[in-house]
């Protein structure tokens, strides 16, 4: 990096880390002032998208919630991730783990996509793939300048993971199979990418599943898995392993389509609804 990026980085890597340990009353009262702000400048944006969403999606949820629950489900899950990446152990022991065997038998035998979506601390689940295997493989998109990008990069690095940017799938794909090792991402937004149409909560909408698909046609088994935070005094972060899709599965579209839904229906609260990108085709 040039100077002035080193300075950048230096600058961000400090506020980062300074801000993550600010105590929680503050950003309990950082929500509660700033929320009515940005749901005024956001009506026709990503606050409206969210109120028409859930508005559509009522019939289908499992709990009742309102736009402002998800936006405040998403702040404390956010920072929850980012606290978690950078190993506060007051949230590493909240981290609970269910179903383990799922990937941990999978991983006998070959490659594996370990896929999932935007709900919960979700940041946490690519560096908990890192229990399991030597090699994850996490693709990546580009978010902030080159200084921002590599603070984010070396908050989520371990020594097992190696993340890919998305025009590195070519190397990605030979590395997961060279490895046998797993390929993590989540599948219900992308950026410059051709998804696959589906139908969630009775509406039409779009999974990035190609990817996915393909490492699965190729001999590469697919683990679902999934992350959410309870409701309880302890917060417990739940990180669970749900399914396993063999080799060429045929109907893996429409069956991991299914899981998503049930995924959002329980915990609504959690998933990111105000993504640009929801239930368009």
């Amino acid at each position: 990096m040039t100077r002035n990026n080193n300075l950048k980085y230096f600058t961000y890597k400090v506020l980062v880390h300074v801000l993550l340990r600010v105590p929680d009353v503050f950003y309990s009262a950082l929500f509660a002032a700033v929320f009515p702000v940005y749901k005024a400048l956001h009506t026709k944006r990503a606050y409206g998208r969210t109120v028409r969403h859930l508005a559509n999606a009522k019939a289908y949820l499992k709990t009742t919630v309102s736009a402002r629950d998800t936006f405040k489900g998403i702040f404390w899950n956010a920072l929850d991730s980012y606290r978690g990446l950078a190993r506060f152990k007051s949230v590493e022991n909240r981290i609970v783990y269910e179903n383990e065997e799922i990937i941990r038998e999978a991983v006998k035998h070959g490659p594996v996509a370990a896929i999932s979506i935007h709900q919960g601390a979700f940041e946490l689940l690519h560096r908990s793939l890192c229990r399991y295997s030597e090699h994850v493989h996490l693709i990546t998109d580009s978010v902030g300048d080159q200084a921002f990008r590599e603070v984010l990069r070396e908050l989520r690095s371990d020594p097992h993971l190696t993340e890919y940017h998305p025009e590195e799938t070519g190397k990605l794909i030979r590395d997961l199979f060279k490895t046998k090792g797993i390929l993590a991402m989540v599948f219900d937004q992308g950026k410059n990418t051709k998804g696959n149409t589906v139908e969630l909560f009775g509406q039409k909408s779009t999974l990035y599943l190609r990817l996915p698909q393909k490492v699965n046609q190729m001999g590469a088994s697919i683990v679902t898995f999934r992350t959410w935070t309870e409701k309880t005094p302890e917060h417990r972060i739940v990180i669970r392993f749900e399914k396993v899709y063999p080799p060429s599965t045929e109907s893996l579209v429409d069956d991991i389509a299914k899981e998503t839904e049930i995924w959002i229906s329980e915990h609504p609260e959690q998933w990111s609804w105000n993504y640009h990108g929801n239930f368009r085709v």
